[in-house]
């Protein structure tokens, strides 16, 4: 008996390692660019990074279809969300590290002069370890793992702030995230032990089976602990979102860092906190034979969860958008956008949330849907948004920081006596891009399409993740009367704010095009932040543009991730589906 335990548990180890196999790559090539560069003088580092992200994209596969069982060994699951957000980790990745290399490649200007600058291979290997855990954090069934994986997010990510910019800006920034990020992560850790104490076990399966349980005792811990587990979990997410109340850090940490470390920060930390929040919303879902074993400590869990995200994505939308229109600093103003795309974010995870609330209200909450009705609500429900809307919101952003990196620094002006050639000057403001039409017209036309996304110009991507988003919110309870303080209510309010908020991001938005196009220039820029920056503007350009043309593939990606959100919490047997129940169970959230 012992030896078959033994042989279980080694083909277990095995199965776990071969899941892990893009995953291990990407720290592999980390290892090979630390090495390379310490003891055989390697300067490509980001060249390693981009090879090694191939391999991983490799090893990874496709995405499994939505009804196709998860494949589970140790704390790793396999399954339809995963795979979608390991694969969105690695695109963005990759373009995150074109964006870095910018200054490993001639550069675009002065071509006879030396401008070989260098990315390091320990900013390449650290980048890579940062991709790693952002992927863990995506396959992680268990809270160690999840934690680890954040961790190995955050680590990096200090680092590469401190060695980008090593000026006095620069270390502030650095220093901010760190001790800001060290409270979000105790937070958070204090969220994870209370979920342990619900459970007894660190299996994410193992706890969402106790928290749905019917069990007295288990739903009186549950009643105790939740509240506190909530509360800080949605604290440690709000700071990798940079929403309400964590947001503070990020105009100051944007405008000290690089242009690739603020693209870096605007996109991978949002991956991660939507991943925590939706596998945590995941815990309390059912399948469609689970839900008449839904105890009340599950329904009090997902009412809890869609109330405190729907204040914070109201809050965080406005406060952003309204701070944004403050700013002439760029990146500070890119940095108020950040925050109010995690209020836009953030309202499909309560839309999530709610959906599961209404499925497990004993009255119907959704009304008297149809199967027909289910195949209009399943395909927009608040999860498959999210999702969506966090692939257009990425691209859009990653492309902006590209064509600022690129762009790189204003023409010097040159004063009428010998002295010295002045030191070059970064693009900062709004008004550092006036007129650049007319001497960067691909890089102001990339600009141009990559703001009107994230503002939600027809036909682009944004305008379709925006949609969504509202589309999601008035499914809510949308055969029901809307009343002072109800759910619908709530969600009607909210697609409101969004689309006011909407009209609010255009104003700045905008502004930035106007500058580009309609204003004079005295002075331009140089474009020398290298050639790789320019290929990731390119890249992001090609694919905003596919995600127009095409959104349907994109989309039901989200759709088949979002269905195995729900799907991922069922993992044990439960009574068969009465025919009293079937139009209770067509309200299941997606």
């Amino acid at each position: 008996m012992t030896d078959m335990t033994n042989l279980t548990d080694m083909t277990t180890s095995l199965q776990t390692f071969s899941l892990l196999a893009p995953e291990i790559a990407l720290v592999l090539a980390a290892i090979v660019a630390f090495l390379a560069g310490a003891f055989a003088g390697l300067r490509s580092g980001w060249l390693v990074a981009l090879v090694g992200i191939a391999a991983a994209m490799a090893l990874a596969g496709g995405q499994p279809a939505a009804d196709a069982a998860a494949v589970a060994a140790g704390p790793v699951l396999i399954d339809a969300f995963s795979a979608y957000i390991r694969w969105m980790v690695l695109v963005l990745g990759a373009l995150l590290a074109l964006v870095q290399a910018g200054d490993i490649f001639s550069a675009a200007v002065s071509r006879g002069n030396s401008a070989w600058r260098g990315g390091t291979c320990e900013e390449a290997g650290t980048f890579l370890l940062l991709l790693a855990g952002l992927s863990l954090v995506g396959i992680a069934d268990d809270l160690v793992l999840l934690f680890a994986g954040l961790e190995l997010v955050s680590i990096p990510t200090y680092i590469l702030l401190a060695l980008k910019r090593t000026d006095a800006h620069g270390q502030e920034a650095s220093l901010k995230y760190f001790f800001l990020s060290l409270v979000a992560s105790s937070l958070f850790l204090y969220a994870l032990t209370c979920l342990y104490g619900i459970g007894g076990s660190t299996s994410l399966a193992t706890i969402g089976a106790r928290l749905r349980s019917t069990d007295d005792t288990l739903v009186g811990i549950s009643t105790v602990l939740l509240p506190v587990a909530l509360g800080m979990a949605m604290a440690g997410a709000a700071f990798r979102l940079a929403a309400v109340p964590m947001h503070f850090y990020a105009p100051d940490v944007y405008e000290g860092t690089s242009p690739g470390n603020a693209a870096l920060l605007s996109t991978l930390p949002k991956v991660a906190g939507i991943v925590v929040l939706l596998r945590l919303l995941g815990l309390a879902v059912t399948g469609p034979t689970q839900a008449a074993a839904v105890g009340s400590g599950a329904v009090a869990y997902v009412t809890l969860f869609w109330q405190l995200a729907a204040v914070l994505a109201a809050i965080t939308m406005t406060v952003g958008n309204v701070m944004a229109l403050l700013q002439q600093n760029l990146r500070r103003l890119l940095a108020c956008s950040s925050i109010a795309h995690a209020g836009y974010l953030l309202l499909g995870v309560a839309a999530a949330a709610a959906f599961a609330a209404a499925a497990t209200d004993p009255v119907g909450g959704q009304g008297a849907i149809t199967v027909a009705d289910k195949a209009w609500t399943g395909g927009l429900g608040g999860t498959t948004a999210t999702l969506f809307y966090l692939a257009t919101y990425a691209l859009a952003t990653i492309g902006v920081f590209a064509a600022i990196t690129y762009l790189g620094h204003r023409w010097p002006e040159w004063s009428s006596g010998s002295g010295p050639r002045p030191p070059r000057e970064e693009i900062t403001t709004v008004d550092d891009l006036n007129g650049l039409s007319g001497t960067n017209p691909v890089a102001a036309f990339a600009i141009t399409v990559f703001l009107l996304s994230l503002a939600g110009i027809p036909p682009l991507p944004g305008f379709w993740g925006k949609l969504s988003l509202a589309t999601a919110a008035l499914e809510i309870d949308w055969n029901s009367p809307i009343t002072f303080g109800s759910r619908r209510a709530a969600f009607v309010a909210l697609a409101v704010i969004l689309v006011l908020n909407a009209a609010i991001a255009a104003a700045y938005y905008l502004r930035i095009i106007a500058a580009m196009y309609f204003r004079s220039t005295k002075r331009g820029v140089q474009a020398d932040g290298g050639l790789a920056a320019g290929l990731a503007m390119l890249a992001c350009l090609a694919l905003v543009f596919m995600a127009t043309a095409q959104p349907h593939g994109l989309f039901n990606a989200a759709v088949q991730a979002g269905t195995a959100v729900r799907a991922t919490a069922s993992t044990t047997a439960q009574p068969a589906v009465t025919d009293n129940q079937s139009q209770h169970l067509l309200a299941q959230p997606q």
